[in-house]
């Protein structure tokens, strides 16, 4: 593991909730931002008036585009109270639900879609987290998601004092098979690791340079060792449609 070692008794802070962050993606706090959730939704194909839960919802912008360019019925799920509240101004008309990932407070079988975006990673329990998916997705639903992850043999990045999907990046391996474990079928798989590359840009345009903008968060000095562990180990973005079998329950 690449650890950045600097000793703290608070919490870690969560990454996708400051406004530096916000600043720089147009408040969708993942790389792609809404052209890419609008291109996902686009190739998903969903009809109009889909129930489709959005899990991590965030500030809700997704959830507003869900309602007011595809017509779907959506419902936005995040920890976050704060983040339920931003949402509930993007998207008023929206439903809203307060919960985590590994322990969705909905029925069996109740939305058409389940779009969740980079927000695996950080769930604790990705099988877990998956399986509640399927759990809430009728048969033939469809599953869509963008992450982060680690590519082969490289070691797990540590930001001090930060909870990010970078700290928590897992390898494709273990997303394919809690996705095969929890029963889906995987219909699509994209790299998009481009896009990364493309958020880096825009930090650097807003902020000047990468470390300036983790010296946000951190101190100078942990925030040189941030770019360099992030140089040595750079992470992978990936976008997926997978589906809940017809037949199963």
């Amino acid at each position: 593991m690449i650890a950045i070692n600097i000793s703290s008794s608070q919490p870690p802070i969560p990454l996708y909730e400051q406004d530096e962050l916000h600043q720089v993606t147009g408040g969708t706090l993942r790389p792609g931002g809404i052209a890419l959730t609008t291109e996902l939704l686009t190739f998903s194909n969903l009809p109009p008036g889909s129930a489709v839960l959005d899990v991590g919802c965030g500030p809700g912008h997704t959830v507003a585009l869900m309602a007011s360019s595809f017509g779907l019925q959506p419902t936005g799920l995040d920890p976050s109270a704060d983040m339920l509240a931003k949402a509930a101004r993007h998207a008023p008309t929206a439903s809203f639900l307060q919960g985590k990932a590994t322990a969705i407070p909905c029925s069996n079988n109740s939305f058409d879609g389940v779009i969740s975006e980079c927000v695996l990673s950080l769930t604790g329990d990705i099988r877990a987290s998956l399986r509640e998916m399927y759990r809430v997705l009728r048969p033939g639903g469809l599953l869509l998601l963008t992450d982060i992850y680690r590519k082969p043999s490289q070691p797990q990045v540590d930001l001090p004092g930060l909870k990010s999907c970078i700290t928590h990046a897992l390898p494709l391996e273990d997303m394919e098979e809690g996705l095969f474990q929890a029963g889906f079928t995987l219909l699509s798989f994209r790299d998009r690791s481009d896009l990364l590359k493309q958020l880096a840009g825009q930090i650097i345009f807003t902020y000047s340079s990468l470390e300036k903008f983790w010296q946000l968060f951190m101190g100078e000095n942990a925030a040189r060792q941030t770019c360099c562990a992030l140089f040595a180990a750079p992470p992978g973005y990936y976008v997926l449609i997978a589906q809940k079998g017809a037949y199963h329950g």
